[in-house]
């Protein structure tokens, strides 16, 4: 049970629901919204941070959740669409790259 757990928060449901709550925050205009998907995301920063090449970088991820929560709360859209970026890109990349080490 504790596995299941730990694949959960740290694992990609987590990435998925965080990053899927911040889009409908920015869409539904609830910056509250965002600060509930950058805790989320959160926990898998952290492990992420552990990774040589992201180290500092990952650490911040959340912290542009939050900024596109004061950006949304600013009413400036597009500029939290542009800070969700970041976390968007991280998240493609290390789907491509588990994705395709099955693929070898």
């Amino acid at each position: 049970m504790s596995d299941l757990l730990v694949q959960i928060i740290f694992g990609w449901p987590a990435i998925i629901l965080s990053l899927a709550v911040s889009a409908a925050g920015i869409l539904k205009k609830g910056p509250w919204m965002l600060v509930v998907g950058g805790v989320l995301c959160a926990p898998f920063t952290l492990y992420l941070s552990a990774f040589t090449y992201l180290h500092f970088f990952a650490f911040l991820l959340p912290f542009f959740q939050f900024g596109a929560a004061w950006a949304v709360h600013a009413k400036r859209k597009i500029l939290a669409w542009f800070l969700l970026l970041p976390l968007t890109l991280i998240i493609a990349i290390l789907a491509f790259l588990v994705l395709t080490q099955f693929a070898q």
